[in-house]
């Protein structure tokens, strides 16, 4: 019994050095506290977990950072190590640049609208077509909130004017230039920091949806928010190239039918954030601005100046067409 015990051991293990075993357990990394009020990713990873636990797949959940921060989760994803992430759309651009422009600044009226472009295009499989060579597939753009907005901790925010003399925080190089060209200046800050950095003062705010700031508990030291609806605040789940093609082909559709189920419930989710979240932070204590369209459009108009820079004159030209298509 022993020595058949050991075959079967070894026989196991050349079967997953021959890549024909997927993963037994597929390993989803999160992002955020698992708040299905608060967190649009987490609705997201529990819908797809849901999905594909009802199909016969084993998924275990591992809290945020519990596999590493941003860079090694998509070391782990891009190698074969990690089945599946919620991650920084920003980090996934590195892989392939192309990502960032839905991320662009004023691009989408609405996640309904990018949710049309999404579907009439072909931007999103061009996007996976440069990724997926990279060891990483996009399985869906997550919407983490309402349309974002500008929490800070020293005053209203209600033209771009307002924002010099302020330092915000940016994620990355590409959102720093959209943020000067509204005038104020930019620390990039790893987001495990930013509380500290708000408290210290080494950073006076940052643009998120208003969610954010009620699900991290950063309402203890902001003071205001601003409705500037900038953009969709996007996160991605991605999973590994590796992993998703050697699944069995009635396990791939699993993935697939779990991935789309779990954008429906995300996107519901968004749907009714985007109507509470500022009441929500108002009941906190911030003080909230409404921008009216007029104020927005200034910032829409110097954000536009920076489209080129952030993905290059292809890219941008793509989206904007794109995008003016399916208003």
């Amino acid at each position: 019994m022993k020595r058949i015990f050991v075959l079967c051991l070894a026989l196991c293990g050349v079967m997953a050095l021959a890549g024909i075993c997927p993963a037994a357990e597929v390993k989803i990394a999160l992002d955020s506290p698992p708040d299905l009020e608060k967190s649009g990713t987490y609705v997201w990873a529990k819908a797809f977990g849901n999905h594909m636990k009802a199909n016969g797949m084993a998924v275990k959940e591992f809290p945020r950072d519990a596999l590493g921060a941003e860079e090694e989760k998509l070391d782990q994803v891009t190698q074969g190590l990690l089945e599946v992430s919620m991650s920084d759309l920003a980090k996934a651009a590195q892989l392939e640049p192309s990502i960032f422009g839905f991320h662009l600044p004023y691009m989408f009226d609405s996640i309904e609208h990018m949710d049309r472009m999404l579907q009439k295009t072909d931007l999103f499989m061009k996007l996976n077509e440069g990724i997926t060579k990279k060891g990483v597939r996009v399985l869906a753009l997550v919407a983490a909130g309402g349309f974002g907005g500008l929490a800070n901790t020293k005053k209203p925010i209600n033209t771009p004017e307002n924002l010099k003399g302020l330092r915000i925080r940016a994620m990355d190089k590409n959102q720093a230039q959209y943020i000067q060209a509204w005038g104020a200046s930019t620390v990039i800050v790893p987001w495990a920091e930013i509380y500290n950095a708000l408290q210290t003062g080494i950073a006076d705010g940052y643009l998120n949806p208003a969610v954010v700031p009620l699900l991290f508990k950063h309402t203890e030291v902001l003071k205001y928010y601003s409705d500037l609806r900038y953009s969709a605040p996007l996160r991605v789940s991605i999973c590994s190239e590796d992993w998703y093609r050697k699944l069995p082909a009635n396990k791939r559709k699993v993935v697939d039918d779990a991935a789309a189920k779990a954008t429906a419930a995300n996107r519901a989710w968004q749907t009714q954030v985007d109507k509470t979240g500022l009441d929500d932070l108002e009941k906190a204590g911030i003080k909230v601005t409404r921008n009216t369209p007029e104020q927005r459009a200034q910032f829409a108009k110097l954000a536009r100046t920076v489209y080129e820079k952030i993905v290059g004159r292809e890219v941008a030209e793509a989206f904007v067409k794109a995008s003016d298509a399916n208003r």
